[in-house]
């Protein structure tokens, strides 16, 4: 009896309700994200309830199973289907075991079911120079931000969001300061010639590497293969095109990665993806 009740306990928790509706288009909105995203897509956790808008099912798969991009495959519609959800949290559960309630979900609502493989891909792995890393380390006193909301709004009374987390935005709407989230503390701006700053001021090696993939990788994952084991600071400039400087921003940001004393070298690697073996495209009725 002991044991059954401990495995009882033990069971991932579910949400106490749950809505499901097909997601109505949004309004486009100012945001800044590091990572490829929808505009209009959003998710937030405000103590019990948890809202989520203009999700497509595989953002949801990737959110409930802390997935990157590239390490889910999957039917293409998967991309097209989006949906609203509003839920509420049992009592006493944490935020942080929202992902594990968006599994159950899942399952229960799209009759999901995955399976874990590894798959060789063409990747960039992301390694220290010949001269060492010229990498600075994150000073501990100084890799937080003040920030004192993650929805500002901005001067034209609009709400600008952020999915790398809280976020204080500047008077002019120009530029935002990150408090704390998967990547650290982030400040970036933008000039009036449409230069875009941006700096990272404690960032681990593979949170850079996923920035990267984003960012420069071409279609290809970057993966960490430094060893550097501690958290850094990064910063880079992305100067809109001119015939003063033509470079594309792929370049630029290489640029800053070779300054750091890093590059990204073309090779193969093993990468760990979830495949969807079964989804259904609309959930069963709430």
């Amino acid at each position: 009896m002991l044991v059954a009740s401990g495995a009882v306990l033990a069971q991932a928790p579910a949400f106490e309700v749950a809505s499901i509706k097909v997601a109505r288009t949004p309004e486009p909105g100012p945001f800044f994200s590091l990572i490829p995203m929808t505009p209009g897509e959003r998710m937030s956790v405000d103590g019990s309830r948890v809202d989520i808008r203009f999700f497509s099912l595989y953002t949801l798969i990737v959110k409930a199973y802390g997935l990157k991009q590239y390490e889910l495959s999957g039917p293409e519609w998967m991309v097209s289907q989006r949906f609203d959800i509003a839920a509420k949290t049992p009592d006493g559960v944490s935020k942080g075991r929202v992902p594990e309630m968006l599994q159950a979900l899942l399952a229960e609502r799209f009759k999901l079911s995955v399976r874990r493989e590894s798959k060789e891909m063409a990747v960039y792995a992301l390694v220290v120079g010949k001269n060492g890393t010229k990498l600075r380390e994150s000073p501990t006193k100084e890799a937080t931000v003040n920030a004192d909301a993650s929805a500002p709004d901005t001067s034209d009374g609009r709400t600008s969001y952020t999915s790398q987390g809280d976020a204080r935005l500047g008077e002019k709407g120009r530029d935002y300061s990150i408090a704390a989230g998967p990547f650290g503390p982030i400040r970036a701006s933008i000039d009036q010639d449409g230069t875009r700053h941006y700096e990272l001021s404690s960032v681990t090696m593979p949170g850079l590497a996923e920035i990267l993939t984003a960012q420069a990788g071409r279609g290809r994952p970057v993966i960490d293969m430094t060893n550097l084991r501690g958290s850094y600071q990064f910063s880079w400039d992305v100067r809109a095109r001119s015939p003063d400087f033509p470079d594309d921003p792929v370049a630029q940001v290489l640029d800053a990665v070779g300054k750091a004393g890093l590059r990204l070298e073309p090779s193969k690697a093993p990468v760990d993806v979830i495949v969807v073996d079964h989804l259904e495209k609309t959930p069963t009725e709430n």
